[in-house]
């Protein structure tokens, strides 16, 4: 099995059904295949084989699901890029890659990466007469006859770097196989579904779902960028079933319907992950979406990305939860010891699993670390209750030590959010000369909204600990965010530093 006979047994089973619509072209799945096939021949011709990395240097497009396809059926490895990232950073990742071939959008070139030695291969996807459409020409049937398993590599994903250097998480056809399976069976998906796909492709959150919505048959709806307007816009339109997308985004797009009249009924299954959803934006996506059913997943690139699900019929009860593992995932909670915690214990989250990555690209010592004892150590540290239900406290690296004592930044995160005034927060450790770390809390006020960090830490003290209050209140116009919507703490421990440096 590969993820290539994914799109095969879709064009056999639905040839004529919408597989993927963007920017208003539509492709179908028997299209779809014959064009992905095409473009391995040409891509084989070229000497693109098993094993030759690839990378994708652009905004969702269908173009971008036509050379995925293309890759896995030749067994080429695919390496998705950050659009968002520096030319001099995507260097770094395409050299690190040992890219071979790069696709790029005409938008993105001057971002493309020069003097390269192992890239050989520069493709617009862009330019109607350019190398891109010279390849869908009459050539000669010459795909490799090589196998390609579940075993072989299909993908490298950068991670967001949230708490330091980015890495080459490597995913298998069958890590990526698994995945399709557990969201297959927690969503309960089917070709009635029209899916709305607002993030890019480069995130795994995506990539991983779009194996998902072609094994069965759906339609869906890739967004070039995200825009709240533009998102509401198309469900009204599409009669968009579902959508996935983080709480940030889900936020944005509650308060544009405020100002607009758009018709979200057709929505019958909304998911929310990337970050955790507190209480009064669970109620908010009610009003969205009031015929929907909600779900919240957990996971992380080298899990493909899916460790665990949130279901309808607890996704109001379990409101601190991000629910039970996935059908093929086991997860277990590693104490100070290192042996399994008992139910209830505070500790560093595990999980293992057909879905669980091979490795990190050519980082052999990470690897062993990220993996050691069959298990990925996640690097975030939760609980699991009696009934068997995961909750996150934190990122084992996040963890503030302030006079010898563990601080989560999640408890103090999950007080400020209730405070009337505050949008948005995130608290981080900034060294302390008497404690080694100060509890610094970074927010965002709501519109028209004014508050003293005086009366901020008077709120703190009613409720929280004494060693929890933050000691210096920080305000700004908004909190960095990566692609995957999450606050790269690290970034903003630079940030907060060289704005007391200025003060």
């Amino acid at each position: 099995m590969n993820l290539w006979h994914i799109l095969e047994h879709a064009a056999t089973t639905w040839p004529h059904s919408v597989a993927v619509i963007c920017n208003g072209k539509r492709i179908t799945y028997g299209r779809l295949y014959e064009r992905a096939s095409c473009l391995a021949d040409a891509l084989s011709a070229r000497g693109i084989k098993k094993g030759c990395k690839a990378g994708i240097l652009s905004h969702n497009c269908t173009e971008y699901i036509e050379i995925i396809f293309a890759l896995m059926k030749i067994g080429g490895v695919c390496v998705p890029l950050n659009c968002r990232l520096t030319a001099e950073d995507l260097a770094v990742l395409v050299r690190h890659a040992d890219s071979e071939t790069l696709f790029f959008s005409e938008d993105l070139a001057e971002k493309v990466p020069q003097n390269i030695s192992t890239l050989r291969h520069l493709i617009d996807i862009d330019t109607q007469n350019g190398e891109y459409q010279k390849l869908f020409s009459k050539i000669p049937r010459t795909s490799s006859d090589t196998p390609v398993t579940d075993r072989d590599e299909a993908f490298i994903m950068y991670t967001a770097g949230t708490t330091g250097t980015p890495k080459g998480v490597v995913l298998t056809h069958g890590n990526l196989f698994w995945n399709t399976m557990n969201y297959t069976a927690a969503y309960g998906m089917s070709p009635s579904d029209r899916e709305l796909a607002p993030t890019p492709l480069f995130h795994t959150s995506t990539l991983g779902r779009t194996f998902t919505y072609i094994f069965n048959g759906a339609a869906f709806v890739l967004c070039e960028k995200f825009d709240p307007e533009a998102c509401l816009t198309l469900i009204a339109e599409e009669k968009i079933t579902a959508l996935t997308q983080a709480p940030t985004m889900f936020l944005l797009m509650h308060n544009a319907l405020q100002r607009g009249g758009w018709d979200t009924r057709s929505v019958r299954r909304v998911v929310t992950g990337a970050a955790p959803m507190r209480p009064q934006q669970k109620t908010g996506l009610q009003e969205l979406f009031p015929r929907a059913a909600f779900f919240d997943v957990y996971g992380m690139t080298e899990a493909s990305p899916g460790i665990a699900f949130l279901g309808p019929h607890d996704f109001f009860q379990h409101t601190t939860t991000v629910g039970k593992p996935m059908l093929s995932v086991e997860v277990m909670i590693e104490d100070d010891t290192g042996n399994s915690a008992e139910r209830g214990t505070i500790g560093e989250v595990l999980c293992r699993g057909p879905n669980i990555m091979k490795g990190y690209y050519k980082d052999t010592q990470s690897t062993e670390t990220a993996l050691s004892g069959g298990w990925l150590h996640t690097g975030d540290i939760g609980m699991i209750d009696e009934e068997g239900f995961l909750s996150l406290v934190g990122r084992k690296k996040d963890i503030i030590i302030s006079g010898g004592v563990n601080i989560y930044p999640a408890d103090i995160e999950q007080v400020l959010l209730q405070h009337p005034a505050v949008a948005d927060a995130a608290v981080i450790g900034l060294p302390d000369e008497k404690w080694g770390e100060a509890v610094s809390a970074c927010l965002v006020l709501r519109q028209n909204m004014s508050y003293s960090a005086e009366a901020i830490k008077a709120y703190c003290k009613k409720h929280l600990a004494d060693f929890k209050c933050p000691r210096t209140i920080l305000f700004m116009d908004e909190l960095p965010r990566n692609a995957a919507q999450k606050v790269p703490k690290t970034d903003l421990k630079v940030l907060c530093s060289r704005r007391q440096d200025d003060t």
